[in-house]
Formats: C-alpha cells, sequence, structure tokens
C-alpha cells in the first residue's frame, strides 16, 4: 500500500518544481529552434555521453542511478538466509545416477543417531482442468544415509525419533538424461553442424539503473568480462508475458491472445514458441520459474496441458512452495531452508554444466526477490555474482550464448511518479555472452552486435536473433519475420542505427526515445486528457463486463502531467498524465492531443499504486488492472 504522507510530500515537490509553459506552445510562439528536441541543422553538437541512445529519431537520457529524487527510494539490504544450519540432505550425480545423502554433521551430535527420513516423489498429476498446477506427492518411503532418486523432483522429510518431531523437510530437482534425451545428443553428435546453446536468466522487475543500483557487484563482473549491455533495451508491453512472449513468438500482445490464447486450456501448447523450434533441430530444453502462481503462463492463465520442454521444473517449484514458506512483500522468498531464487539459480546452473558440451534451449526466470521490490534484489547481489562465476568456470560459456535480463523496471509504488521511475519502468537490463568461438567464427556478426550497445533494441530483436543463432549454427532453419515488428532484424546483423520507436514497433506509451517537458497541472489540455483517460479506463470495466463490481472513476488529482518535446521528422504532441482517481487509485497514460478536447489513447494505460487488495472481487488479470471493488 502506499504511504500517503510520502504520497503528500511527493505531490507537493511535484507541483512546486512545474515550469509554467502557455497554451501558446501549441501556436508554436514558445518554441524557437533551440528548444525544438531534434533538429536538422548539421552544425549542432550532442554530448553523447549524455544518452544512452542518441541519434535523430531517439534520444535516450543516461541518467544518473543516484538521482537525488531517487536516493530516498534506495535502500540497500542484506542477504537473508532461510536456514541457520547445513542443509540436512543434498543430492549427488554419477554415471547419470542421482543419490540423495543424509548429512548428520549437519545436526548436533546427540541427534545424529536418532535421525529419521523418508524421501516422497513430486509429479506432475493427470488433473484435465488445472494441469499445469497440479502435482502429486507419493507416499514417504523411509531411507538411511542414502538412496538412489527414482524421480527427477523429490521431497524429503526427517524426523527426531525421540520427539516424533519433524525437525526438516526440504525438495531436490536432479538433471539426469533418459532413453528420449540420450537419443537427441546422440543424433545431434553425429551431426555435421557445431551448434551454439541458448540459456536465458531472468530476473523480474529490474531496470538498467537499479541494476547498478542493487546488484553493484554483478554489475562490475559483467563490465569487468566484457558482456555486451544493450543500453537502449526498451520494453514493448505492460507486464511479464507480452515482453517475453514477444520474445519467444515474435508476437505483440493482441496476436499473442489471438493465436496462443492464454486463458484457453491447451492453446499455449499450440503457440509457436522458439523453445519448439530448438526442440524439433534436437535441442535439450528446460524451463524454471519461481512464484508459481504468478509465473509468467500461468498468472490468470491455463499454462501448460503437458510439459513445454523435455526438462519442466514447475512440478518441483509447486512443491518447494509446499513446505514452510518466509513470505516477503507478498512472495514466497524462503520455501523450506532455501530462498526460491536460489532454487532457480542452482537448477539454471546444473542444467547449464550438464549440457555444456550439448547444443541446448534452457529459460530460468526469478520473481521472489525482486517482482515486489525495489531494494531487495541487493541482498542477492553476492549469489547472483557467485552463480554467473561458476558457470564460467565449469565451461558454460564456451559454448552457450546467454542472455542476462529483465523484462521491466519496478511498476508499483511512490519511485513510478518520477521522472526517473518513469524511464526506469521502460527500459530494463540485458547483458548478452557470446561465447569466443563464436567471435572468431563470425567475426563480422559479433561486431554488428557490439554496435547494439547504443541503439534502440526490443524484445522482438531478440526472436530474430534466437532464429538467425540456428542459422549461424548450421541448422536446417529459414527465419521469418517478426509479426509484431516486421522491421525488426537479428541482433547480429548489420542494420541502422538510426531508428524510431514506431521502427521497432514500441507504442508511445512505452516509448522512451521522446522527451517530456512539465506542465501546470491547472492547463485545462490536462484536465480534459485526464477527463478522457478516466473516460478509456470506464470503457476498458464495460467491455469485460465489470461495471457490476467495480466503482465508477472520477478524475481526483493530477499528480504530474507533461507534454512531449518534438522531433524534426514528426509534430505529433503526445500528455504525459499521472493521476489518482476517486476512489483512490493511480493511472499513468499517454494520450496523442488531435487538438481542442480531442485525444487519443497510445498504447496501454498503466496502473501504479499496488491493487491486489483492491480487486479481489474480480478474476481477469486485465480487469483487475481497473478495478477497484464497490
Amino acid at each position: 500500500m502506499l504511504d500517503h504522507s510520502g504520497y503528500k510530500i511527493g505531490v507537493v515537490i511535484a507541483v512546486s518544481v512545474l515550469v509554467f509553459i502557455p497554451i501558446l506552445y501549441y501556436n508554436n510562439d514558445f518554441l524557437d529552434r533551440r528548444t525544438i528536441f531534434f533538429t536538422t541543422e548539421s552544425d549542432e553538437v550532442y554530448n553523447e555521453s549524455k544518452y544512452l541512445v542518441a541519434t535523430p529519431k531517439c534520444k535516450i537520457p543516461n541518467l544518473d542511478p543516484f538521482e537525488a529524487e531517487i536516493l530516498k527510494f534506495y535502500k540497500p539490504m542484506k542477504y537473508i538466509s532461510c536456514s541457520k544450519r547445513d542443509f540436512l540432505t543434498h543430492v549427488t550425480k554419477n554415471d547419470n545416477i542421482a543419490t540423495i545423502h543424509i548429512n548428520t554433521n549437519a545436526v548436533p551430535s546427540q541427534l545424529r543417531e536418532h535421525i529419521s527420513c523418508c524421501m516422497a516423489s513430486i509429479t506432475r498429476s493427470k488433473n484435465k482442468e488445472k494441469p499445469d498446477d497440479s502435482i502429486r506427492i507419493s507416499a514417504c518411503k523411509d531411507f538411511t544415509d542414502n538412496t538412489t532418486l527414482t524421480h527427477d523432483f523429490i521431497m524429503v522429510k526427517c524426523i527426531d525419533l525421540k520427539t516424533k518431531k519433524q525437525i526438516y523437510e526440504n525438495t531436490h530437482a536432479a538433471i539426469t538424461q533418459t532413453k528420449q534425451i540420450k537419443a537427441k545428443i546422440t543424433s545431434m553428435n553425429t551431426s555435421a553442424t557445431s551448434p551454439f546453446s541458448v540459456l536465458f536468466v531472468g530476473i523480474d522487475s529490474i531496470s538498467r539503473l537499479n541494476f547498478i543500483r542493487a546488484l553493484p557487484q554483478t554489475y562490475q563482473y559483467l563490465e569487468e568480462n566484457a558482456w555486451i549491455p544493450l543500453r537502449g533495451y526498451n520494453k514493448m508491453g505492460d507486464n511479464t508475458f507480452p515482453n517475453v512472449m514477444a520474445i519467444m513468438t515474435g508476437f505483440n500482445e493482441s496476436k499473442t491472445y489471438r493465436v496462443c490464447n492464454p486463458s484457453s486450456l491447451g492453446q499455449m501448447d499450440k503457440c509457436p514458441m522458439m523453445w519448439f523450434d530448438y526442440q524439433k533441430l534436437n535441442y535439450v530444453t528446460g524451463y524454471a520459474e519461481d512464484e508459481a502462481p504468478i509465473s509468467t503462463f500461468n498468472y490468470k492463465k491455463k499454462g501448460f496441458t503437458k510439459p513445454p520442454t523435455d526438462y519442466y521444473f514447475r512440478p518441483y517449484m509447486l512443491g518447494s512452495e509446499r513446505l514452510k514458506a518466509v513470505r516477503r512483500d507478498g512472495m514466497a522468498y524462503c520455501t523450506g531452508p532455501e530462498t526460491a531464487g536460489e532454487r532457480v539459480l542452482n537448477i539454471a546452473k546444473d542444467f547449464s554444466e550438464s549440457f555444456k558440451d550439448v547444443a541446448s534451449f534452457s529459460f530460468f526466470w526469478t520473481n521472489t526477490f525482486s517482482h515486489n521490490d525495489l531494494n531487495l534484489p541487493s541482498g542477492m547481489d553476492r549469489k547472483i555474482r557467485d552463480f554467473l562465476e561458476d558457470i564460467a568456470a565449469k565451461g558454460v560459456l564456451d559454448n552457450t550464448i546467454i542472455f542476462f535480463l529483465s523484462d521491466h523496471g519496478i511498476r508499483f509504488g511512490e519511485i513510478r511518479y518520477t521522472h526517473t521511475g518513469w524511464l526506469e519502468e521502460r527500459l530494463p537490463f540485458i547483458y548478452i555472452s557470446v561465447p569466443d568461438r563464436f567471435k572468431r567464427q563470425f567475426p563480422s556478426e559479433f561486431r554488428n552486435l557490439e554496435t547494439k550497445r547504443d541503439h534502440l533494441t526490443t524484445p522482438y530483436d531478440i526472436y530474430m536473433t534466437l532464429q538467425h543463432i540456428l542459422v549461424l549454427s548450421g541448422l536446417n532453419y529459414t527465419q521469418k519475420p517478426s509479426d509484431g515488428c516486421p522491421k525488426c532484424a537479428s541482433l547480429f546483423a548489420q542494420t541502422e542505427s538510426e531508428r524510431s520507436c514506431e521502427d521497432a514497433a514500441i507504442e508511445p506509451h512505452w516509448c522512451t526515445c521522446g522527451g517530456y517537458n512539465p506542465v501546470p497541472k491547472t492547463n485545462q489540455t490536462v484536465q480534459n486528457a485526464a477527463k478522457f483517460v478516466v473516460g478509456q479506463i470506464e470503457e476498458r470495466i464495460r467491455a469485460r463486463n465489470g461495471a457490476s463490481k467495480c466503482a465508477k472513476f472520477s478524475v481526483g488529482r493530477i499528480i504530474t502531467a507533461r507534454v512531449s518535446e518534438r522531433f524534426s521528422y514528426k509534430s505529433d504532441v503526445y500528455f504525459l498524465v499521472v493521476m489518482e482517481t476517486r476512489p483512490r487509485a493511480v493511472f499513468e497514460a499517454t494520450v496523442l492531443w488531435k487538438g481542442e478536447a480531442q485525444f487519443e489513447l497510445t498504447g496501454g494505460i498503466s496502473r501504479l499504486d499496488k491493487y491486489a487488495e483492491h480487486s479481489r472481487c474480480v478474476e481477469e488479470a486485465y480487469l483487475k488492472m481497473f478495478c477497484y471493488c464497490r
């Protein structure tokens, strides 16, 4: 929930710094050539260090991560362990056989002879209505010292025989090779190609700027080891789902819902995800994500009716979340004695090391320590750096192209009322590691990637890159354009640096290429724009049959209002409005001004306050964003 006192102070500060801009702005009496955002004058010189991207069509400011307006939100945290003791059990692998061991040294000596442990398997159950949310945990069978795993996912419990009390419970995931996986590997090894693997490691809701602030050790490691950042990487949709689906399918959100409708059982199985393309070409595939209730393909969605990848860790994560949980900021930070985020990193490490010499495509995503809190990631800094150092030491980087990224910055809370917060939400961090073998084999393609660090880029470009990797790997694969962005191209392809948000299929509401100037909130055009936005919200509620459950909104107060600066190549005028409504919700919208009191919505409407408590009366994710229950 928002802090009302802090909110009021923020509003006062925001209003006090607004610069008076008369309505003559729109008659060009207020603007002369020097105040136009970009001009065509050949003698104009820009200081590029001030910009992440600086072209005639796109100019993204390079803000200080420790801007004064942001420092009040910055509170670094220390790592919090979920267990005071070492784990009582651990798993080893030898010759494709996984074994669980009891580590009696993890408990006081007086207890060692009085411990009894049992192991149960965790499997996906055959639930026709909720196949992706249902698991079966078998009967728990006793074992002593160690025993061989008969399933990849297990739950273990230990009791004190004297008191009959449970003293330990945990889950483990082991990666062993089935006959089908061995056949894939054999088929790929006998081919004439030498394919590159792909590894995605994603952390939800971390902007480029907050990455520098909250994960300084990780940032330093990436910079020192020449991982390539895409500093102008701009999201194309509101939350995780559209941005990930743009990477995986090349679709925008509306096309995704038409073709892959996640609200309909079985449709995601038919969706043309890139991991299916890799799978068909004998790549070993894997996917894991924590916080199962809100995971990318399952939050208010049906998920998959059958495992979408060769190694699908959702049953393991569901089983882990049945352990004793410690919640932080609404997320299951601890699942038993281990943080949920570390479970994902450990799976990613095990998978990538197990298949480091095999063609693989894997996607690992963590939400629990970043989704709801700006500062919580700072406690995981050392853990994330250790993970990257470990996979590098084990040779994973020798054959694997790694995308280390986020989907967007933090989307809620008072930081979003600031100009820096607006920019941060739209510019997630992303770093790419390319094997030395790739650099030697494809020097031109690698140089093209290096040039992209200061270009405007999007998730659609990653989609095109994933296709290009298959071609460069020498496989029989034909690239196809991105449906959502026909002009987008692979990061390894040579492209023009002069690119607009229109070229990159980024809607004006998400576009960071243009500047905005403050406008007085009393400006009549701003007032009209706010009323227009409220009308658009009401239309969306009615369209989803929510009017009987959701309260009717009216404009309360305008928190900030800005007007777009001008590009030389177009003359559109946009208003960016952040407002509080009655009943109390906070919305942000970008509207195209068409003269007088005429407006057009350009992209989505953002909800900036935490609204879970106020939207429990409706189930649909889209409607929740607009609803304030009566």
